[in-house]
């Protein structure tokens, strides 16, 4: 993993940090197709890359003002730990940080788990070492027992803040008349950019919500009251919790932190990274990687029904996601896959063209209507009964394919037929007759009826290719 931290240009301390683990090329500019996006007049729009060969990483200019190595000027040049780059002889500083000690599949097999009390964001090697020795005594402690034992919950993953900016919260914000916090610093963002959540000259952000244990609270993420942008340590992330009528439910919270605790241990390039879960003020909640870019129901709702080859090659990447989901054990269902879950990512992320957001999402028994909530038209009739299998994601997968081939929402589809309610695609428009049979089998209304697989689904949807 290679970890770059933009230094405030004075003091030297870190501002934000950028975590890449599978991207053999960084590229660093102005433009906002960049993977590290810097606004600053004195760097160019693609200034510079870094590209990794094997182990050894090099830096390769590209821009007109030049890169700089540790003071030297340098067209290209091997990159080591603690190097530090400046883009052009007044602009930033970037310090690198290379980390070989372990890999994706080391992450997979050995995660962090953790019970203890919330850790200092910048441990020191020792407490590092002390924090490791925790983990393995704590991870023989089921998470159900940690409230017994009033430990409060937290399950570690991957944590993408390698170097934390120290400041001190309660210093670094002050009451606002919005009832919000605003930082208690002067930035010329605030009056150039209203609408922005973090400064792009400091990488501070400008207004805070509300404060949930370390993090900051910048807005809420959709419609629901359960998922909002948040920012810790020069990182912009995403927060998830439980729905407020699940609170007061033991089997819901027990149940959200067995499935943090298991995504935690969880990394795939078709996901987002899930950095860590813990407790605070008695609400559980589920740290994962914000990933910008645009999602499918949007895509289509702006540009129109992909075609068939299109989707194809796009929807693929979905399966092969949700084979290794459906794998763990015991297996995640996802339970909310739709086409505004499917995200193109505006930075590649590894090598998937399309990624599968919103994980954690409880897909439950409503305590007071005993009704599935779920989304209308994709999902699965056994889900509706609060039943979920690996076949309903391959259910609301068909679904997702009459939406992204069409651009009409899949509810308009059903009907009753001879038996049962169902999806009837004779009644969808512009399908091919291949793929109109495969989307009848994804979305039969019994489980053993559909595809065995999601890699069954992807293999059927190869052979439909030209």
């Amino acid at each position: 993993m290679i970890t770059l931290t933009l230094l405030h240009p004075v003091q030297s301390t870190p501002v934000q940090s950028w975590s890449f683990e599978q991207n053999p090329v960084i590229r660093i500019g102005r433009a906002v197709d960049n993977h590290v996006v810097l606004y600053s007049a004195v760097v160019s729009r693609y200034h510079v890359e870094l590209r990794q060969t094997g182990t050894q990483w090099e830096v390769v200019n590209i821009g007109t003002n030049g890169t700089y190595l540790d003071g030297k000027r340098v067209h290209q040049a091997p990159l080591a730990d603690g190097n530090i780059m400046r883009l052009a002889r007044s602009g930033p500083n970037i310090q690198v940080h290379i980390d070989q000690s372990d890999s994706v599949e080391e992450h997979r097999q050995q995660p962090e788990v953790n019970t203890s009390a919330y850790a200092p964001s910048s441990p020191t090697q020792a407490q590092s070492r002390s924090s490791l020795e925790a983990v393995a005594a704590s991870s023989a402690v089921p998470a159900s027992d940690s409230r017994n034992a009033e430990q409060p919950f937290r399950a570690v993953g991957r944590s993408p803040f390698p170097q934390a900016l120290q400041k001190d919260l309660q210093n670094f914000f002050y009451p606002c008349s919005d009832n919000g916090l605003h930082p208690a610093v002067h930035c010329q963002e605030l009056l150039t950019h209203k609408g922005s959540l973090v400064c792009t000259d400091c990488g501070l952000p400008l207004k805070v919500w509300r404060q949930v244990g370390q993090y900051c609270i910048l807005k809420p993420l959709g419609t629901g009251d359960n998922t909002f942008i948040a920012w810790r340590d020069g990182h912009v992330v995403i927060l998830k919790t439980l729905q407020q009528e699940w609170l007061d439910h033991q089997e819901a919270l027990l149940a959200f932190q067995s499935q943090a605790t298991q995504l935690c241990q969880m990394s795939h390039p078709g996901m987002p990274k899930i950095y860590e879960a813990f407790e605070a003020e008695g609400q559980p909640y589920l740290v994962s990687e914000m990933i910008y870019g645009q999602n499918l129901k949007q895509w289509v709702s702006e540009r129109g029904p992909l075609s068939q080859v299109q989707t194809i090659q796009w929807l693929t990447d979905v399966c092969d996601v949700l084979d290794y989901l459906h794998q763990q054990s015991p297996a995640v269902i996802h339970c909310n896959l739709k086409p505004a879950n499917l995200l193109r990512p505006t930075i590649p992320h590894g090598f998937k063209e399309v990624v599968l957001v919103n994980f954690g999402e409880m897909q439950l028994l409503s305590p007071d209507a005993g009704t599935f909530i779920g989304s209308v038209g994709y999902t699965a009739p056994e889900l509706q009964a609060g039943k979920a299998v690996p076949a309903s994601d391959l259910y609301a997968l068909g679904a997702a394919l009459v939406y992204i081939l069409t651009g009409q929402e899949p509810d308009a589809f059903y009907r009753l037929g001879d038996e049962e309610f169902r999806l009837h695609v004779e009644d969808v428009p512009r399908l091919s007759p291949e793929m109109a049979v495969l989307i009848q089998q994804l979305t039969h209304p019994h489980p053993l009826e559909r595809y065995a697989s999601a890699t069954d689904v992807a293999q059927a949807m190869k052979a439909l290719l030209p």
